[in-house]
């Protein structure tokens, strides 16, 4: 049986450490006897480079004045090198650790790594929520509000008595009667089927509807905006009645599904699985629909 590392595990000897100690010293030795011959010529450099470094600020510090006023061929000081570079060591030295805090600050909060740590606790459904996202956002037993919502959701097709769907005052009339998520939810079915060429509509009913179900699944009581109804009612009207730039066929088979349905979820029902056919239909346009009526976001996704 075999060991998992055969291979101990690499120390530094004392042999190392004093070979180590020996190069150091002596590369500081051959810098210092080069500092000590060529001063004159890199003492002029190491000014530019200094000067250049503090947009010319340096000149008016102590080493500065001491650097640029040394007559030409004149050597340096031999400690004038170590003493001036003190201050720039240490402003680099407090900048190398500033970001190094701050990079390690991202690599602790924000690394993969980081998030998918097992918390100390494991993943109960406190951490979870706090972590990602409400466990009732994913699922939610029913309560009574709720089922009470949901038996209202079957509500009749009221536009199947209008004469003429193209009549936008008999369909507005229709309207007041639709719950916001059927009203939504048949917006985009029909918009799907028959696009409207103003596709800012369905952005704006996009958008409501995910905010109005992020209310309804934290509180199926809460009270939705007062805007809210008047944009999907206004789209809604639209989507039915408006034919500027829409092909007749698709706006026909729209109103004939809205004339032979019985109720506006089999309507929805019916309307995407024409756009399905269509290659029109986004399943993620209803996924918000979960919070709301689940029945009706499976019969739209079951196609």
């Amino acid at each position: 049986m075999t060991t998992l590392h055969e291979n101990s595990a690499e120390t530094v000897t004392p042999a190392r450490v004093v070979v180590l100690g020996v190069v150091a010293f002596a590369t500081l030795a051959v810098l210092s006897l080069v500092w000590w011959t060529f001063s004159p010529v890199l003492g002029r450099i190491y000014a530019v480079l200094r000067l250049i470094e503090s947009a010319s600020l340096w000149r008016f510090t102590g080493w500065g004045r001491y650097f640029t006023g040394m007559p030409v061929g004149e050597p340096f000081a031999y400690v004038s090198i170590y003493k001036s570079s003190v201050a720039f060591g240490l402003v680099a030295a407090l900048l190398t650790a500033l970001v190094g805090y701050f990079a390690w600050r991202k690599r602790s909060r924000h690394h993969i790594e980081a998030l998918i740590t097992l918390p100390r606790l494991g993943f109960g459904r406190e951490e979870i929520g706090s972590r990602f996202m409400p466990a009732d956002r994913v699922m939610r037993v029913p309560d009574k509000d709720q089922e009470a919502f949901q038996v209202q959701a079957g509500v009749p097709n009221t536009f199947k008595g209008v004469r003429d769907l193209l009549d936008a005052r008999a369909v507005e009339t229709e309207l007041d009667a639709i719950p916001w998520h059927l009203a939504g939810a048949l917006f985009l079915t029909i918009d799907a089927v028959a696009p409207l060429t103003d596709r800012k509509a369905r952005d704006a009913v996009l958008k409501a509807v995910r905010a109005a179900a992020d209310r309804h699944a934290a509180n199926p009581l809460a009270e939705q905006p007062v805007t809210l109804l008047p944009t999907l009612y206004g789209a809604l009207l639209q989507a039915i009645t408006e034919r500027n730039g829409r092909e007749d066929a698709p706006l026909r088979q729209v109103h004939e599904v809205l004339e032979q349905k019985e109720g506006l979820a089999a309507a929805v029902s019916a309307l995407a699985a024409a756009a399905l056919a269509m290659q029109r239909i986004h399943f993620p346009d209803y996924a918000w629909l979960r919070h709301v009526d689940p029945n009706l976001q499976s019969a739209i996704t079951a196609y």
